[in-house]
Formats: structure tokens, C-alpha cells, sequence
């Protein structure tokens, strides 16, 4: 057999360790996928099918898709069952020497999907994790795209309880103890009821002791009992095995889950699948719509973590009828006070989703639009907390203390970051003048440029006559003079050949060539220079995890409150 390229070496290594996965391998502006893959997915997402010699006798079947337009391909991979494992280029082919440096960034599954694209905004994508031992449970239910862990242990002889919870979080992932195979009637439930991802990790990653050692990191504490941990040793280990798992899998991103809720399934009412389902709490059972349940009737919420918990809390109903009280005491409040009720309702119009905005900023996949609407979210906290300073009832006051107007963190994005900035860091300006004296230098070079090079074609025009002379540029020549065939004869001695067109020459100078080389270093420099002030800035930002998350569970609450409210009124 013939000597592979060394970059289908590389390619090899790389998916000998994603055999089970997809693998898009980032080759320039494409993720190519080679092999099986390629076959598979051009038919499961109907791509041309075409060939790369990769030093074999035969070519490697091969398709790709655009990097900047991958989300909707990796989302139907996805909802078909299949798991996605990135290939990034670590460094600029441009200074590699040798293969281009790359790595599998994240894998993407059903259950840890964090992209907006790819996610409804007014329900959670959870992920579920099962450890059992007899007759108990543990059982853990994440959302990584909006920082949040639940986590109980039962009691469950007969799996009732288990059905129940599953049902009730309708995660789109399962990841479960070897154990859990024993488990056969469970299977077909998960299989035949909740037709989601399921996968049997390894007995190890359920380990208690490392699992008990991940928890306490995670969360940033020294014992269990901290957490109220102590007394469930199956609860560490589904939380744990979660834990190891998403690291395995999203590599870096695991620090966003911050907010952890623990409960005991007697807090709600006890629904099985065909209980909700025949009440059409969230959709109706002939067309699966939201329009006609009751979720429909009770949502006026205004934000999209609004929407999410409002779902949660008709899918959950309580059972304490002292936490029933405190919910009605809110909602009269709002219900009896129209202007409060209605400036709530105006002010919340103006905050965006906190939550999943925070975790684009947290994996580092943000925009610089993405920053900018969530400075415009936070910029808006301070007026909508102003509004519960007086409320009576103790959930309101709450949220009035919980929820953190954040003013230095919208201050100091609103210093950084520009009005309009564009979509991405490579397109440059984005981080406003004044924010860095080294920047701002570095940038009157490049916008000084533009001025320069008008006056340069203005005085050339004028030296020699060509009164449609000017100048220009592209990737591939650089800075030119463009001169039409009708004014050939007027061209200076000094002006250097560089290209023949059909309707004339392009010239060079000694002077635009030492300022292409001053501009393009600018540019260079500008651009390195504005991608680590935006990395900082996302640092800064997401050191403030915690706080942001506490706010942003405040608002949601709010929106449900006020939604009730509304709903009551309009309803009767």
C-alpha cells in the first residue's frame, strides 16, 4: 500500500480516538469529513460525494461543509442521532511549519448542544445521568447551555419514580452506570418512550471517590455537607459521572455549570408520561403544538429564561401549599398593582437571554455582537430592579435582593466594545477608541492609511495627467496604480509593471510599496491586539459567573410572576 500524506496521517490519529463520532476536520475555510464519514454524511445530508488523493492507489471518498455555516449541518447530524466531534486548526497554516497543528475541540451530542441556532430558547436541552444500586437512585439532569444541575436519590422498587423524573426533565441525552443494564425494562422505556441518546459510560467515571472530588471542585467547596451531599452518596455519583463525561466531551466548558438544585421527588406532584401527555400540560396530544395547553394559557413571559422556567414550573407542580402560598403572594402583588405590574412586564421587554449568552462567552464561540447585546441586557437591570424597592411579599423581595444590577460589568463592556460592532474579531474595529492607548496607535495607521493613499492618487493624477488614474488593492497583488490603455502613454518612467489587464496595467511605486508594508503590519498588529482585548474582556466577564447566574434566575422568576399576573388579568 502506498506512504499516506502526512495529513491524512494526522487525520487517522485523530479519528482513531472518534471512532464512534463524525469527525469534521477543519482543512481552510471547510470542515472536510473523508471515508466512511463522507459517505455517510453526504447522504444524510445530501452533499456531493468527491475524491482527495491522500497518497493511497484510491482516492478517500470526501465532502465537506463551510466552516461559518456548519451549525445547521452539525444540528441535523444531531437530531438524526449522531455525535460530532470538531477539528480545529490550532495555529495559522500560514506560519505552520509542516501539517497545521489541530485537535478535536468538543464533541457535540444531543444533550450538550449550547448553540442558539440550534436550541428552542423557551425550553431547557437537558442531559441526564443515572447511577444505581438496588433499589435506589441517583440521578443528576444538567443544561449546559444554561449552567444549571438538578440532582436527587430515591427510593424507586419498582422504577416508577425514575420513569417519572425522566418524564418530567425530557433530557434529549442519557448517560448511565454499567449497572443500569440490568435495568432491561428501563431500556425499552428510554428507547420506545423518551426516543433519546443514551450511552453506558465506563464503571470508573462513576467512581465515588473521584466523583466526590469533581463535585467539591466544581462547586467550589471542601466538604459534601457544604452541599447537602452528605447523606447521598448515589446523588455524588451521578453528578460526577455527568461531570467527567462533559469533560471528555466539551473539553473546556464544564466551568459553566454553577447553579445546582437539589431536590427530593416528593417536592412535586407525581406524573407519569401518559398523565402529562393527557393533560397537555405543554402540547397537545393530536399535533404536538404549545397553542391549546395549558402552558399556552399561563405564558406571557417576556424573556427567554422567562419562558424556560415558566415550562419547568408548569411541567413540575408543587405539592407544599406553604411555597404554593409564597408563588400566589407575588403574583397577587404584581396582579393588584397595574403600574407595577405593567412597568415589570415593559422593562423586562429590554432583557435578552442571559443565561445562554453567558455560556457562548463562557466556551469562547461569542461574537463581538454577542458581548454587546448581553452589555445590553445588563445595562437594563438597574431600572427593573428599581421597581420591586417597595414590594411587600417575600419572593419579591428576594429577587429584589438576589438580582445584581452588575453596572462595572456593563460599564466596562460598554467602554470596550463598539455601538455597532461587526460579526466577527477578523473584521476588525471592534473594540472602541479609548479603551487602549496602544490600540489607539497602532490603529491611526491603518485609518491614516485611507487619507494618505487618497492623497497619493490626488497628487499622482495631477503629476501626470491621467485624470481617472487610481489606485487599488487585493490579497493577491497588494496596493496598485490602475491606468486604462487610453493613457499609457502618459505613464511616468518611475511606475513599476505588475499586471496586464484587458483594459489597461497596473503599476507600482517605491513609495506605495514601503506603505503596503507599514499598512499591512498595522493591520496585523491591530488585529492581534483587538482578538486578546477581547479575550479579556470575556475573561473578566465570566469571572463574574456566579453573580450573573444568581440575576438572571432573579429576572426569570420575575417574568413568571408577572406572566401570571397578566395571564389572571387578561383571564379572569
Amino acid at each position: 500500500m502506498a506512504k499516506l500524506s502526512p495529513m491524512m496521517e494526522q487525520y487517522f490519529r485523530i479519528k482513531e480516538q472518534h471512532k464512534d463520532h463524525i469527525l469534521f476536520y477543519r482543512l481552510g475555510d471547510f470542515y472536510e469529513m473523508f471515508y466512511d464519514d463522507a459517505v455517510l454524511a453526504s447522504k444524510e445530508l445530501e452533499l456531493t460525494l468527491t475524491g482527495r488523493d491522500c497518497g493511497q492507489e484510491e482516492r478517500a471518498p470526501m465532502c465537506g461543509v463551510p466552516y461559518h455555516s456548519c451549525e445547521g449541518y452539525i444540528a441535523r447530524l444531531i437530531k438524526k442521532g449522531y455525535k460530532v466531534a470538531i477539528c480545529e486548526q490550532m495555529e495559522d497554516p500560514r506560519l505552520a511549519k509542516g501539517v497545521v497543528k489541530r485537535e478535536v475541540i468538543r464533541v457535540v451530542t444531543p444533550g450538550t448542544l449550547v448553540e442558539t441556532s440550534m436550541l428552542d430558547e423557551g425550553q431547557n436541552n437537558f442531559i441526564a445521568s443515572i447511577c444505581p444500586e438496588g433499589e435506589q437512585y441517583g440521578l443528576a439532569v444538567a443544561d449546559i447551555s444554561t449552567g444549571e444541575i438538578h440532582a436527587a436519590q430515591f427510593t424507586d422498587p419498582d422504577d416508577s419514580t425514575l420513569k417519572n423524573e425522566l418524564s418530567r426533565f425530557a433530557p434529549n441525552e442519557i448517560v448511565f452506570h454499567p449497572a443500569f443494564l440490568d435495568k432491561k425494562e428501563m431500556a425499552g422505556f428510554i428507547r420506545n418512550r423518551l426516543s433519546c441518546c443514551a450511552e453506558c459510560l465506563r464503571e470508573e467515571q462513576y467512581d465515588f471517590s473521584e466523583a466526590q472530588r469533581r463535585v467539591l471542585e466544581q462547586f467550589g467547596k471542601s466538604d459534601l455537607s457544604e452541599l447537602s451531599l452528605d447523606q447521598r452518596p448515589l446523588a455524588v455519583q451521578a453528578i460526577g459521572g455527568l461531570l467527567d463525561y462533559l469533560t471528555e466531551t466539551q473539553m473546556n466548558g464544564v466551568d459553566r455549570l454553577v447553579s445546582l438544585d437539589l431536590y427530593s421527588e416528593s417536592q412535586f406532584m407525581a406524573l407519569d408520561l401518559t398523565a402529562r401527555r393527557n393533560l397537555e400540560l405543554t402540547e397537545t396530544m393530536r399535533t404536538g403544538e404549545k397553542k391549546g395547553t395549558l402552558l399556552w394559557v399561563l405564558d406571557r413571559t417576556r424573556t427567554a429564561m422567562g419562558k424556560r422556567l415558566i415550562r419547568q414550573y408548569v411541567e413540575q407542580p408543587l405539592l407544599s401549599p406553604a411555597v404554593i402560598g409564597r408563588r400566589l403572594d407575588a403574583v397577587d402583588e404584581l396582579y393588584q398593582d397595574t403600574m407595577l405590574r405593567d412597568t415589570v412586564r415593559e422593562r423586562l421587554g429590554g432583557i435578552y437571554d442571559m443565561e445562554r449568552l453567558m455560556t457562548k462567552i463562557v466556551f469562547g464561540n461569542c461574537t463581538p455582537r454577542d458581548v454587546r447585546t448581553f452589555g445590553a441586557a445588563i445595562a437594563a437591570l438597574p431600572a427593573l430592579r428599581s421597581c420591586l424597592e417597595g414590594t411587600k411579599s417575600r419572593f419579591l423581595r428576594e429577587i429584589y435582593q438576589e438580582m445584581d444590577e452588575l453596572t462595572d460589568i456593563a460599564d466596562r463592556i460598554g467602554r470596550a466594545i463598539v455601538d455597532d460592532p461587526p460579526i466577527t474579531l477578523k473584521d476588525g474595529f471592534v473594540i472602541r477608541d479609548g479603551y487602549s492607548a496602544e490600540l489607539d496607535e497602532v490603529r491611526s495607521l491603518v485609518t491614516g492609511s485611507r487619507e494618505y493613499l487618497a492623497g497619493i492618487e490626488s497628487r499622482e493624477r495631477e503629476r501626470t495627467g491621467i485624470k481617472n488614474l487610481r489606485i487599488g488593492y487585493n490579497k493577491v497583488f497588494g496596493y496598485y496604480i490602475e491606468v486604462t490603455k487610453s493613457n499609457l502613454e502618459l505613464v511616468p518612467a518611475d511606475y513599476i509593471r505588475k499586471q496586464t489587464l484587458s483594459t489597461g496595467e497596473r503599476y507600482i511605486t517605491e513609495e506605495l510599496k514601503d506603505l503596503e508594508g507599514r499598512i499591512l503590519t498595522a493591520s496585523e498588529k491591530m488585529l492581534t491586539m483587538e482578538s486578546e482585548l477581547f479575550r479579556e474582556l470575556r475573561e473578566f466577564i465570566s469571572g463574574h459567573l456566579f453573580r450573573i447566574q444568581r440575576t438572571a434566575g432573579a429576572v426569570a422568576r420575575l417574568d413568571v410572576f408577572a406572566s401570571f399576573a397578566e395571564s389572571a388579568m387578561q383571564n379572569g
